[in-house]
């Protein structure tokens, strides 16, 4: 399925997901400036992107980091694009694994695509000039694309969509997660253009509640952890229970991830 929603004359919202019944499974956000295009979309969406015409409108493709609902329509724009990522992301195009059934239901199945090019420290589209940011927590390499002069940031996943976020996925970082939206903080953001929710007006208040929510969970975590608490005694004592589909994620989500990562893992 695909959405093409203008946000203003230089900006549009192309948002791709599978459908069931008619209906989007999980919207993921790709935003298109000029001939450009930040992150490509669900695999799943491939056959609506190119109905519409979608790939002869692009000639650069910035892809923020690896996980599928972000790179899955590379093979079809790179046909046509120069594609620019991550070392991480890169890597991961030449030979993407394969996620199992749930995955290709939800996203798509990503194809390999070698031709793609380093990202760099910093680009332009027009006279918007980008500075490209580290944002790990979410991903390792995950990077965002900021106009300091408009306030624009894309954002990829590095704010959670959930604001009482529950569970991680394999390779989160939870301390680095916060570290990064502090860092955000100190931006002059006036557009946050998130990867799931959409562009959203009123970063700041977006931002701060879902730190507050991760500080908390960690610091109740530590305190029961040193009382004694076995993991899964503090998943109970937090009440915190998972979506329908986590055992269909055979481990790359878990609430027991979460959890590891609040008591565990290090900002770097």
């Amino acid at each position: 399925m695909i959405e093409l929603i203008p946000f203003d004359d230089t900006i549009t919202s192309i948002k791709t997901a599978a459908g069931q019944d008619g209906n989007p499974i999980v919207w993921v956000y790709a935003y298109k400036i000029g001939k450009v295009l930040f992150d490509a979309g669900c695999a799943n969406a491939i056959s609506d992107l190119r109905s519409r015409g979608i790939g002869s409108q692009i000639d650069r493709v910035y892809l923020t980091h690896e996980h599928e609902d972000h790179v899955g329509s590379c093979s079809y724009f790179a046909r046509d694009a120069s594609v620019y990522a991550p070392k991480a992301t890169i890597e991961y195009m030449k030979n993407p694994p394969d996620y199992g059934e749930f995955f290709r239901f939800v996203w798509g199945q990503p194809e390999a695509v070698v031709d793609i090019k380093s990202m760099p420290s910093k680009f332009s589209i027009g006279e918007h000039e980008f500075n490209v940011i580290p944002l790990p927590g979410h991903g390792k390499e995950m990077v965002g694309f900021y106009d300091e002069k408009d306030g624009w940031l894309f954002s990829a996943d590095a704010v959670p969509p959930q604001s009482k976020k529950k569970i991680a996925m394999n390779d989160e970082n939870i301390p680095q997660m916060i570290s990064t939206m502090e860092k955000l903080l100190k931006l002059d953001i006036k557009v946050l253009f998130d990867s799931h929710r959409g562009p959203i007006s009123s970063p700041q208040e977006h931002i701060k509640v879902r730190i507050e929510h991760l500080k908390d969970m960690r610091a109740k975590a530590k305190a029961l952890n040193e009382e004694g608490k076995s993991e899964s005694e503090i998943e109970k004592a937090l009440d915190l229970e998972g979506p329908w589909y986590l055992e269909y994620t055979r481990g790359r989500f878990g609430i027991d991830l979460f959890v590891k990562s609040l008591l565990f893992d290090r900002e770097v």
